[in-house]
């Protein structure tokens, strides 16, 4: 197997040397052009875009507001916009083998939409470069917000966040019809996976991130992913100036949220940032649910309100990061560390009916990272990423009381001990990532790029004085191993029209301890390794024709089991040892369209369609009697998925706009599993516990210049709906046994006062302002109505 995978490893590095070498004597043919974008005065405009009109060629200037393009000889128009100017046209004439400089001054506006057209058409560039289906989410239009990233996620089609509960439950992203683990989650392409539950999307602030790329379906090379419903990768502010961004806000439940993010840049490029956040919340909001009676142990045949009353989370997390940038060594070399903690009060199951009143779960963690990144390493055009960390997160499960709870907080005491299972369970994660990038551009029609993603996962018991018995795990240590080595291929004919091609190569191996007996109170344990490994491989091209833009793309994808699928958690997930990867073909498409028809009126459309063919399906499933959750392989599924957005500017002052999405998760595993050849009674039904239609709508109105000049009032209102849908398989059982989440429709409202141009923020948030009862995962409720006000103070 190692000599087979040398093999491998050395047939794409020598394929990409041979693609390489045609390609060194065409460069020379292109032209650079290199200069600043400065306003009237002189002073840097960074982030500019800097294009060749009619053509794709551009780029986008640096914090100095410097830029370089590359393009093939000829007569152009060079355009310069950047939000607040009046863009500009400049006539050039490129020649073969020249370098070009431009110095390029913009004069201000204070009446077109460039604010809402630049920004969207720079979040839409980012997404146009690949052929790849992405959707873009500006983060910073959110920063004066409370929300986290889980919040503005579920702003974009295709994206649904299931929550547990309030403030740090756990957090599910459904996908285009796929979720939890079929999605994979990064941040500046490094997996979330192993940073530890105080670093994840359900508690970090939107502060923290510049945009959020959402892939949906077919996920390129450089995130080394092995999803099927796509990835999300959270792309973090990148400063290279000295900032300050404070921010504190109180809300209902009594509910606390801080962050602070602060930056030091010096002439020379070294740099120094700091971003440290915490959360808390007593999460003690009504609940609408049937109360236990001790005496008899019946239900009330009735929902009663009260309220939760052991739901306490915080967390508390820092990140800094030391190195330089822009040098002439490195674009970016930073070393940090991330420290946290967090703990959690855990209410109840996975469903309503069983509820604790002193289970508990807490961890830390510290992780090391060390980020590098230079364009045009040693020669023109090859640019290099390393990304890694190491992540050492201690987790504790608690579970030692002797009573027995109800929703009212009433107890009854108990000869036993523990709430489900009794436990003071200590573990130690360790985890490492490590992502290697290599881009090479022959020339501007032809380049390759080189992505190894390297992951490992080590669970061991850390409680030395554990009390063993007969039926105790003879040794309670897991690891999880994984690589995802990929090879990409991108023609760019005149960026009009772009097509990659990919390859990729998987590789796991997981071992621990599991019961493969049938008896949960008398296990039989044993010491397994799964090992799994396959190759994967798709296409995917994009067209630009006037005003639209066509993509299609395909994937024949593996998605391997998590260690947690495999191996539990020793809370509420059980191990199955038996699991076995996921197998797929998928397909994509999509159209945009993006108009600016005059100073005033702008529109942005996007539809998309998707269809995916799995195998081996990874289906998540809750005991009753327990609430413990399980990962099974289901069979075959199919889901067919649509999306649509859409997106209406007015000058500055008004933009409105809305997402659709429907998707149908169907199965298609026509027999029991049972071996008798039988028809199974579910075959064509969608798939259980997954919502299939849903979307959200937005306005938002701009009042410049309020009270004072550069002071900005912004009144916002959106709307999340979510269809009904099946919490059981539709064919099984009468109506009443099929239970069903209702219709949802919830409203938020969000007025924010910006001073001194962006300085100083004041923001009032009114969220589910109709309290609605609102459930994601079976009945689990989440908060009613709830209020906020955020203050920040940003200076850059």
């Amino acid at each position: 197997m190692l000599r087979k995978r040398k093999f491998i490893y050395c047939s794409m590095l020598l394929l990409s040397l041979l693609l390489a070498l045609p390609g060194l004597a065409q460069r020379h043919d292109y032209t650079k052009i290199t200069g600043y974008v400065q306003d009237q005065d002189g002073k840097a405009l960074p982030g500019a875009s800097v294009y060749l009109k009619n053509t794709s060629y551009g780029a986008k200037t640096d914090d100095n507001g410097h830029y370089v393009l590359i393009a093939s000889p000829g007569d152009y128009l060079l355009v310069s916009s950047v939000v607040g100017f009046t863009s500009k046209e400049t006539k050039i004439v490129l020649k073969p083998r020249e370098t070009q400089h431009q110095r390029i001054r913009l004069q201000e506006s204070g009446t077109s939409i460039d604010e809402v057209t630049v920004s969207g058409k720079s979040a839409l560039k980012e997404a146009k470069e690949t052929a790849y289906n992405v959707a873009v989410l500006d983060a910073t239009k959110f920063h004066n917000s409370s929300m986290e990233l889980s919040d503005l996620l579920n702003r974009a089609s295709g994206v649904k966040i299931r929550q547990d509960g309030g403030l740090g439950s756990r957090a599910s992203i459904n996908l285009n019809g796929f979720t939890g683990r079929h999605v994979k989650v990064f941040i500046d392409g490094i997996p979330m996976q192993g940073m530890g539950s105080a670093f994840q999307l359900n508690n970090i602030p939107v502060n923290i991130a510049e945009r959020i790329e959402i892939y949906k379906g077919v996920v390129p090379i450089e995130l080394g992913s092995d999803a099927l419903g796509g990835a999300i990768n959270i792309i973090t502010n990148k400063r290279n100036k000295s900032y300050a961004d404070v921010s504190y806000s109180y809300g209902s439940f009594n509910t606390h949220k801080t962050n602070v993010n602060v930056g030091y840049s010096a002439k020379n490029g070294f740099t120094v940032q700091l971003n440290a956040f915490q959360n808390y919340s007593d999460n003690d909001y009504p609940v609408y649910t049937q109360i236990r009676d001790f005496e008899t142990s019946i239900f009330t045949p009735d929902s009663v309100w009260t309220k939760a009353f052991h739901n306490k989370y915080h967390n508390e997390t820092a990140a800094i990061k030391a190195g330089f940038v822009n040098t002439k060594w490195a674009d970016q070399f930073l070393v940090g560390v991330t420290v946290g903690q967090e703990y959690a009060a855990i209410q109840n199951a996975n469903i309503m009916k069983i509820v604790y009143g002193e289970k508990a779960r807490k961890g830390n963690t510290v992780m090391p990272s060390l980020t590098y990144s230079k364009r045009d390493l040693f020669i023109d055009g090859l640019d290099v990423r390393l990304m890694a960390n190491y992540n050492h997160n201690y987790n504790q499960n608690i579970d030692t009381a002797t009573r027995e709870y109800n929703w009212l907080g009433e107890f009854r005491q108990r000869k036993t001990i523990g709430e489900g299972a009794s436990t003071m369970a200590e573990f130690n994660n360790n985890n490492a990532s490590a992502s290697l990038n290599v881009v090479y551009d022959i020339n501007n029609r032809h380049s390759l790029a080189v992505n190894d993603v390297w992951t490992t996962y080590i669970r061991k018991n850390a409680d030395q004085n554990v009390i063993k018995d007969e039926f105790s795990k003879p040794e309670d240590k897991a690891s999880n191993y994984k690589n995802i080595l990929g090879l990409s291929y991108k023609f760019n004919y005149n960026k009009q029209w772009v097509t990659t091609v990919f390859g990729k190569h998987y590789k796991q191996s997981t071992t621990g301890t599991v019961n493969v007996g049938e008896s949960e109170s008398f296990p039989t344990w044993e010491r397994i390794t799964a090992d799994a490994g396959a190759f994967g491989y798709g296409i995917a091209t994009t067209y630009f024709w006037k005003a639209l833009q066509y993509k299609l793309s395909y994937e024949k994808a593996l998605r391997m089991p998590s260690e947690t699928e495999i191996l539990g958690d020793a809370v509420l997930e059980r191990a199955n040892a038996a699991l076995r990867p996921e197998k797929s073909n998928g397909i994509n498409i999509g159209v945009s369209y993006q108009e600016d028809f005059n100073e005033n009126h702008a529109i942005y459309i996007d539809a998309s369609g998707l269809y995916r063919d799995v195998q081996d399906f990874i289906q998540r499933t809750v005991v009753q009697r327990t609430g413990e959750a399980q990962s099974v392989n289901h069979g075959q599924v199919q889901n067919l998925g649509l999306n649509f957005e859409g997106r209406y500017y007015y000058k500055r002052f008004l933009s409105a706009g809305g997402t659709l999405t429907y998707q149908s998760l169907i199965n298609k595993e026509k027999y029991t599993n049972y071996g008798d050849g039988q028809l199974s009674a579910t075959y064509n039904d969608r798939m259980p516990n997954q919502p299939y239609f849903y979307g959200n709508g937005e306005v938002e109105v701009r009042f410049q210049d309020l009270g004072a000049p550069t002071n900005l009032l912004t009144v916002g209102y959106n709307l999340n709906y979510v269809h009904e849908f099946y919490l059981n398989w539709p064919s099984l059982g009468t109506s009443s046994e099929k239970r069903t989440i209702d219709r949802q429709f919830s409203h938020d409202i969000v007025t924010s006062y910006a001073m001194k141009g962006g300085r100083y923020n004041v923001t009032f948030e009114a969220r589910n302002i109709t309290d609605q009862r609102l459930y994601d995962n079976f009945s689990l409720q989440k908060p009613g109505r709830s209020f906020s006000v955020k203050l920040r103070y940003f200076f850059m």
